[in-house]
């Protein structure tokens, strides 16, 4: 604890030296001469620590990024649509879907598995991994007017949502700012149901209801998963004639501050037809320059910041760094990690440390059962050939076991180190 930390109270503190004093006069001169003199200084000496902290921490230069990113799964039924910090990633997930049922008898008769609904499993990972291979099948029932009929059904991963979410790899390309690894655990969790086999069918039926036995996971899936992320899809359109620049080969285009709204913060989503050649930021005004001599309606991603957790059942995950003087220095300079206190300063500096907290890492010559995933092998890294021989082991302790995106946020923070250790395979473990 230190002296200025926002948990030190001075009165508190100056409470519990009184009793410590034996006679009762020491007492109330302590309290009315000491004490007031003890805390007015303390007060006048900590208001000057914070405005020359604060001095400090904005003079730091702070290198620009792609905003944070937050997601959650809530039920899709449970959703407010007045919501203006967390929205659905794909807005058609809010509108009712009907299995046809000639496309489902054709398609199964054909040998191919039919599609019928998305659900989430809310289990560890190493649980969920042998899900992936497809091999699996369940039991389970299609109900119908006339009662109900027998099926099969196998699960696959669902990629939609994943890589909706890698979109945004591309999009901190075309706004000329560095990578940011995503915590996307729920992503991870969510499973597409195929429906591969069925008896009897009267293709006029019409489905009314699955039923699927998931067997010892049946307690563990969430129906009807609507994932959310703070991300808007907005658009906002140029006001003024592009200025010429670079021998009237490209133009800069004006979005001004007010265009844009109070709390939130923008990338550029599409360029439309244009070639942007550069992007620039100035006290919240956009410059765009790009090869286009006349207005654009530019389309923007807006980000939303700071929900509520309490307005969602499933707690909400991010890849937020805690902003600090070193920080923004190490951020704005490169990242460099020599030693282990180097290392739990960065694990550290994620809000997600808070499930789970790293211990120690360690070079192996092999690792076969890691459990942790790359969180976007979508990266092609070109010109990073060969095998890595050695790996790097990271162990973490979780705070509290039972949860189940335990290993998918250890997954996230063994990825962003990855890119620290190029020459290792970074793996994590919990302990």
């Amino acid at each position: 604890m230190g002296l200025f930390d926002s948990d030190f109270n001075i009165d508190n503190y100056i409470r519990a030296r009184i009793p410590q004093l034996d006679n009762l006069e020491n007492r109330d001169l302590f309290k009315r001469i000491v004490g007031k003199l003890t805390v007015d200084l303390y007060n006048h000496v900590k208001d000057e620590y914070d405005a020359l902290e604060r001095r400090v921490f904005d003079e730091a230069p702070k290198a620009d990024q792609v905003p944070d990113l937050i997601t959650c799964v809530v039920s899709a039924d449970k959703y407010d649509l007045t919501d203006d910090k967390m929205f659905p990633m794909f807005a058609e997930d809010l509108e009712e879907t009907k299995i046809i049922t000639r496309d489902m008898i054709d398609t199964v008769k054909n040998g191919k598995p039919f599609f019928l609904y998305t659900c989430m499993f809310r289990d560890d990972y190493l649980t969920l991994k042998p899900l992936e291979s497809n091999s699996r099948r369940f039991k389970g029932i299609l109900e119908h007017e006339y009662g109900t009929t027998s099926a099969e059904f196998i699960v696959k991963p669902n990629e939609r949502y994943r890589k909706k979410a890698w979109e945004l790899y591309e999009i901190a390309g075309l706004n000329y700012l560095p990578w940011r690894s995503l915590n996307i655990a729920y992503l991870f969790k969510l499973f597409d149901v195929y429906v591969v086999a069925i008896d009897e069918w009267d293709d006029e039926n019409e489905v009314h209801e699955v039923t699927t036995d998931f067997e010892e996971l049946a307690d563990k899936v969430f129906y009807k998963p609507l994932p959310l992320w703070n991300i808007r899809e907005v658009t906002i359109k140029g006001n003024s004639y592009p200025q010429p620049v670079v021998d009237r080969k490209f133009f800069e285009h004006y979005l001004y501050k007010n265009q844009f709204q109070d709390g939130r913060e923008y990338l550029l989503r599409s360029a439309a037809d244009t070639l942007v050649r550069n992007i620039r930021r100035q006290s919240g005004d956009f410059y765009i320059m790009c090869d286009s001599d006349l207005p654009v309606d530019w389309q923007f991603c807006e980000f939303a910041t700071d929900p509520n957790p309490a307005d969602y059942e499933n707690p909400l995950v991010d890849n937020k760094r805690n902003e600090n003087f070193s920080r923004n220095m190490i951020e704005y300079f490169g990242q460099r990690i020599k030693t282990r206190t180097e290392m739990i300063r960065f694990f550290n500096a994620f809000t997600a440390s808070e499930t789970v907290q790293f211990v120690d890492a360690k070079i192996l010559d092999k690792c076969k059962d890691a459990e942790t995933y790359l969180t976007e092998e979508f990266i092609d890294y070109e010109y990073r050939t060969g095998d890595r021989a050695q790996t790097l082991e990271f162990s973490f302790r979780a705070k509290d076991k039972n949860f189940f995106l335990n290993r998918d946020v250890m997954s996230f923070l063994v990825t962003e180190a990855q890119h620290l250790f190029p020459e290792y395979r970074c793996v994590g473990k919990l302990v």
